[in-house]
């Protein structure tokens, strides 16, 4: 069992200890709140993604946790140690953490080894893990390569493994995709996420790409206004947001107000369950939505975007609303076609 692997694992009663554990986190730069209220705790062996908009205080939150930054108010423990609260302050070098910047950070004049290397204390054991981070993060036979020599995957994976090499308590991401191209992200994504499984690492990553969260997460924290809005994993958040705010934050969702009435809401697009009663918001998800050409059919296709793997499809309905599809490449549906409506899932919130 490593260090951390017992550090998170003891407590009293036998109940595990979360790797990063935080109450209260507050932290104001001038009359501007960037975190307030912030609770959050992250299991060991875990990627949790702080994810939100611009300006919602994720990237301050993973300053906090770094030490980068001093917070006005709150608690953050580290596989079960206190490293900053209003009397204690434990310098970024002491908390044993990783830290994987959007820019990478990487020391230009010094070889992939001699960055991997910066990190590791000198010792007889320093051959040994400096060969175990290499393998882990595929980077044999670049060793003596300088960083501007490489791709940029290339050096994402020596940011990475210079942050893991000396057996960080946490790893923590910042944005760390942002500089990648469109079709080298989702692989550099797919490989880092490999990495930190094969590592059994506890990372925090920070992101406001939504596709980004939901594919590397365990777990994600989305972030609004310096707080934490909902935390669950990637498919309980997409299908089971906490508001209607978070629903359309995580993707494409259509939003019709109602009243609920004896269990049933009724819409332009149909009734359906629910434990509310009164005045509810009615979600639903254009993947949810099937269609079929049918000249008795309640709905008129209004617009459709052909994706050649999907379509998106846009349907009028009688009262007046819209309802919008996500469809396979087929059926061929053209504006004006009359078409049926089913809806496999909607979600209700209250009004």
């Amino acid at each position: 069992m490593t260090d951390l692997a017992a550090a998170v694992t003891q407590a009293r009663g036998g109940t595990p200890l979360p790797a990063i554990h935080i109450r209260g986190l507050a932290k104001s730069f001038g009359p501007v709140k960037a975190v307030a209220g912030f609770d959050l705790d992250v299991s060991g062996a875990t990627v949790m993604t702080l994810l939100g908009p611009s300006g919602s205080g994720k990237t301050t939150v993973l300053r906090l946790i770094a030490g980068f930054e001093q917070p006005d108010a709150g608690t953050v423990d580290i596989a079960g140690r206190r490293v900053a609260d209003l009397r204690v302050h434990v310098a970024p070098e002491r908390r044993r953490v990783g830290m994987v910047f959007q820019d990478y950070a990487l020391f230009p004049h010094l070889s992939v080894a001699a960055n991997i290397g910066f990190g590791i204390a000198r010792g007889p054991e320093r051959p040994r893990r400096m060969s175990e981070i290499v393998e882990l993060v595929r980077l044999q036979g670049l060793e003596d390569r300088l960083p501007g020599e490489l791709s940029g995957g290339e050096q994402q994976r020596v940011a990475l493994a210079r942050a893991l090499a000396p057996a960080p308590a946490v790893i923590l991401l910042d944005e760390p995709f942002s500089n990648l191209d469109a079709d080298l992200r989702g692989r550099v994504r797919r490989e880092v996420r490999q990495i930190l499984a094969d590592a059994g690492a506890t990372a925090v990553f920070v992101t406001h790409d939504q596709e980004e969260a939901l594919a590397m997460s365990d777990r994600v924290a989305v972030m609004r206004h310096g707080t934490v809005v909902q935390v669950a994993t990637p498919t309980e958040l997409y299908r089971r947001p906490a508001d209607p705010w978070t629903a359309r934050f995580l993707g494409d969702a259509d939003l019709f107000e109602g009243r609920a009435d004896a269990g049933v809401v009724s819409i332009g697009a149909g009734s359906f369950p629910t434990d509310l009663s009164g005045p509810v918001v009615v979600m639903i998800r254009p993947e949810a939505v099937r269609l079929a050409v049918d000249t008795a059919g309640p709905g008129v296709v209004t617009d459709r975007e052909y994706f050649g793997h999907d379509q998106l499809v846009t349907v009028g309905l009688p009262d007046g609303s819209s309802l919008r599809s996500r469809l396979g490449p087929g059926p061929d549906l053209e504006p004006g076609d009359t078409v049926a409506i089913a809806i496999d899932e909607a979600l209700t919130f209250p009004g």
